[in-house]
């Protein structure tokens, strides 16, 4: 994402895409880490000249995550969407998108787990690869393109048909109807408690609280203990 928001500095045009082949110091929500090791997972940052108004600029990580699950969809591995930015395979996460703006451009960076057979202990109930979904070897970037082809599509839907966008959103989205709890991704202090009603126009999660609907636009989102 560094090497793409340099060449976004420089000029690089609509569509600029920077790929790597491993990744130490990579960068997740909330100052989060990930980490790809060598020819294992899929490591992308594409470089976008803004067109959406500002209202509408927390669709794009939701159109890079749907693009993802539908692109993963054409290789046999059926995805959900763990609000906002999270692609997971039966609660293990797959890939995660990140949207930074910089130099007045939007990164939108992804990070998809492909070759891994396993994964360390402590992580090993919570990540899955394409590799253990499919029971086969996987080429590293056989989803890429198909990635970028249904991100581009759903980029043009939040310009001219969001509603559209946030439809195939919700039609993956965990938690439907769950009620849940959103902390603070910094100090993990609660914000709120509520079911979850689905998405408002602008890409928000909307909450039935207790004191009323509520649009939340940035958490940590957990199911709520019975």
């Amino acid at each position: 994402m560094d090497e793409a928001a340099r060449w976004a500095s420089e000029g690089a045009p609509h569509g600029a895409l920077v790929v790597a082949e491993a990744q130490a110091a990579g960068r997740g929500r909330h100052g989060r880490t990930w980490a790809g090791a060598p020819g294992q997972s899929l490591l992308f940052t594409l470089v976008l000249h803004p067109t959406l108004p500002p209202d509408r600029a927390g669709l794009v990580p939701l159109a890079a995550g749907v693009a993802v699950a539908e692109a993963v969809a054409g290789l046999g591995v059926e995805a959900t969407l763990k609000w906002p930015n999270d692609v997971r395979v039966g609660g293990r996460k797959l890939a995660g998108v990140l949207v930074e703006a910089r130099a007045r451009r939007v990164l939108v960076g992804v990070g998809m787990n492909v070759g891994q057979a396993g994964f360390p202990p402590e992580i090993a109930e919570a990540a899955t690869s394409l590799r253990l979904e499919t029971g086969q070897p996987v080429d590293r970037l056989a989803p890429l393109s198909p990635i970028l082809e249904r991100l581009a599509e759903r980029l043009a839907e939040a310009e001219t048909q969001p509603a559209a966008l946030i439809a195939a959103v919700a039609a993956r989205m965990e938690g439907l109807g769950s009620t849940v709890d959103v902390r603070d991704p910094a100090t993990g202090q609660p914000l709120h408690r509520g079911i979850v009603l689905g998405l408002a126009p602008d890409g928000a999660l909307r909450l039935a609280a207790e004191a009323g609907e509520v649009a939340v636009y940035a958490g940590e989102v957990t199911l709520a203990p019975p």
